[in-house]
C-alpha cells in the first residue's frame, strides 16, 4: 500500500488546480475561451492553453507559497491579456487573489491591494484604448468583469481571513481562560490546604502541647500521687477532646456529609472553661475575664450576638495564645480578657515573660501566623509582641471606620462617646514618644494609611501602636483615644 507524501492542504490545492485547468480546457474546446483584447498578430489560439498551464502550475502552491503564486499568475495574466485574452487565466487569477488574501501575511495582503488596483486600472485603460469611442457600455462591462474576477474574490478572502482571525483569537481566549481556571483551581487547592493545615495545627498541636506540658509536670514531681492523678486525668481529657475534634474534621471532609452529627461540638468561646481547666490543674494560674453570656454553655447559639465565624476564630486565637504562654513561660500567670461592645470583640491575652529566656527551637512555628490569618479572615487584626515585661496578644479592630471616626470626634463629647477617664500626666507619660505621635494623628481623625504616610512607618506598625495605646490607656476605641488626647492637651 502506497501513500502520497502530501499534506491535506497540498492535496486540496492540487484538486482545485485540476478543476480550474479542466474548466479552461473545456472553454477552449467549446470555443468560448476568447474574450478579445490587444491580441498580438501571429499568436495562435492554442497559446491560451500554454498560459493556462503555466498559471495552473503556479496555482499548485496557492496556500503554501501564496506570494510566489500571486506574482507568477499576475505576470501570466499580463502576457495572456496582450496575446490571446483567455477566460481560463482570469479564473486562475481570481482564485490566486482569494488564496493570497486568506493564506498570505499582512504585508502580502497590502501588496495584493496594490496589484488589484493596478490590474483594474490596466483593464479599464485597455478597454478604453480598444473601443476608441466615447461609448460607456464597454467600460461598464469591463467594470463588471473586474468586479466578478478581482474585487469579489478579494472581498470574500477578507471575510474568510477575518473569520479565521476571530476564530484564532477566540481559541487564544479560551486557552487563556482555561489557564486562568487552572490557576484559580490551584490557588483554591492551596488555600484549602493552608486552611486544613491551620485546623490541624489548632486541633493537634494545641492538644499535644497541653499533653506535653502535663506530662512534664508529672515527671517533675514523680512522688506526688495527687498531682500525678490530676495530670493523667488532664492528659486523658485532652486526648479525648483532640480525638473528638479530629473526628469532626474527618466527618466534614468525608464525601457522605449527611451523616455528620448536628450536635457536634466545635470551637466556641463557651468552651473556654474546658480549655482553662487542665492548665489550672497543672499548676498555672489563669485569670479569665469574659462576659458570662459568652461562656455559658447552656446559652443557645442563635441567641449570641457574636457571629459563628468570629466565635470560632476567637476561641482558636485564645487557645493558641494560652498554649504558647505555657510553653514559652512555664509557671507564669496568664490573663485572658474578652470584651464585647457594639460590633467589636476584643481579645487581650498576656503573661509575664519567663525569667530565663528559653532557647529558640529550630523549627519555626506557625501559631502566630495562623492567629493573624484567623483575625484577618473575620475583618480584624492581631498584634503579638513583648510589652513592658509581658508578652501581649491583642486581637480586634476599631469600632468605627476612620471616616466615621473623624466625624464622631468632632461631634461627640466624652459622655456620648463612652466613659473616658480624665487624662493625667502619668497616664500620658506611660506612652512612648512614637505612641504619642500616633495618638495625636488618631485625634485628628487620620486613617492607619494616612498615619503611616505622615510618620513614615508601615501600616502594620501603626496598628500595633494603636493597640498598645488602647491597652495602656484602658480605652476601647479610637474615638475614646482621640477624646482622651484632646481633653489632656
Amino acid at each position: 500500500m502506497w501513500r502520497v507524501p502530501l499534506s491535506r492542504r497540498q492535496l486540496d490545492d492540487a484538486g482545485l488546480t485540476a478543476l480550474f485547468l479542466l474548466c479552461g480546457v473545456g472553454l477552449y474546446l467549446a470555443g468560448l475561451n476568447k474574450i478579445g483584447g490587444l491580441s498580438v498578430v501571429g499568436v495562435p489560439t492554442w497559446f491560451s492553453l500554454v498560459t493556462l498551464s503555466v498559471a495552473a502550475a503556479f496555482q499548485l502552491t496557492r496556500s503554501t507559497r501564496p506570494a510566489l503564486t500571486l506574482t507568477a499568475t499576475t505576470v501570466v495574466l499580463v502576457v495572456d491579456v496582450v496575446t490571446v485574452s483567455s477566460i481560463g487565466v482570469w479564473l486562475v487569477f481570481s482564485d490566486t487573489v482569494y488564496a493570497a488574501c486568506v493564506y498570505g501575511g499582512a504585508r502580502l495582503v497590502r501588496t495584493l491591494h496594490v496589484i488589484v488596483v493596478l490590474v483594474c486600472a490596466g483593464g479599464l485603460t485597455l478597454a478604453a484604448i480598444e473601443t476608441g469611442t466615447a461609448d460607456w457600455r464597454p467600460l461598464f462591462l469591463v467594470s463588471l468583469w473586474l468586479i466578478a474576477f478581482v474585487a469579489s474574490p478579494l472581498a470574500y478572502g477578507h471575510a474568510v481571513r477575518e473569520h479565521r482571525n476571530a476564530l484564532a483569537a477566540e481559541r487564544e481566549r479560551a486557552a487563556a481562560l482555561a489557564q486562568l481556571a487552572e490557576r484559580e483551581r490551584s490557588e483554591a487547592v492551596a488555600d484549602e490546604r493552608h486552611r486544613l493545615a491551620r485546623e490541624l495545627h489548632d486541633v493537634i498541636a494545641g492538644r499535644l502541647s497541653a499533653i506535653a506540658m502535663h506530662s512534664a509536670a508529672a515527671l517533675e514531681y514523680p512522688t506526688n500521687p495527687v498531682l500525678t492523678d490530676k495530670v493523667l486525668r488532664s492528659i486523658r481529657e485532652s486526648s479525648v477532646d483532640a480525638l473528638r475534634e479530629m473526628r469532626g474534621m474527618i466527618d466534614l471532609l468525608a464525601e457522605d456529609a449527611t451523616n455528620v452529627s448536628p450536635t457536634h461540638e466545635t470551637a466556641t468561646l463557651r468552651r473556654l472553661d474546658r480549655l482553662v481547666h487542665p492548665i489550672v490543674e497543672s499548676g498555672t494560674t489563669v485569670e479569665l475575664r469574659c462576659p458570662p453570656e459568652l461562656v455559658d454553655s447552656s446559652c443557645d447559639t442563635d441567641t449570641l450576638a457574636i457571629p459563628p465565624l468570629v466565635d470560632i476564630a476567637a476561641y482558636r486565637i485564645i487557645t493558641e495564645s494560652v498554649h504558647n504562654a505555657v510553653r514559652h513561660a512555664p509557671g507564669q500567670p496568664i490573663r485572658v480578657e474578652v470584651t464585647e461592645h457594639d460590633t467589636q470583640l476584643v481579645l487581650d491575652i498576656r503573661n509575664p515573660l519567663a525569667a530565663t529566656p528559653r532557647i529558640p527551637a529550630r523549627h519555626v512555628g506557625r501559631g502566630i501566623d495562623n492567629m493573624r490569618t484567623r483575625s484577618r479572615a473575620v475583618g480584624g487584626h492581631l498584634t503579638a509582641a513583648p510589652d513592658d515585661g509581658e508578652f501581649v496578644v491583642r486581637a480586634g479592630d476599631a469600632v468605627l471606620a476612620h471616616e466615621v471616626t473623624k466625624t464622631v470626634i468632632s461631634a461627640l463629647g466624652p459622655r456620648e462617646a463612652g466613659h473616658v477617664s480624665t487624662p493625667t500626666t502619668d497616664t500620658l507619660d506611660a506612652l512612648t514618644e512614637r505612641e504619642r505621635d500616633v495618638l495625636r494623628c488618631v485625634s485628628d481623625g487620620l486613617s492607619n494609611a494616612e498615619i503611616a504616610a505622615a510618620l513614615v512607618i508601615s501600616e502594620a506598625t501603626v496598628k500595633t501602636h494603636v493597640s498598645r495605646i488602647l491597652m495602656k490607656l484602658g480605652l476601647q476605641s479610637r474615638v475614646q483615644a482621640a477624646i482622651f488626647f484632646r481633653d489632656g492637651t
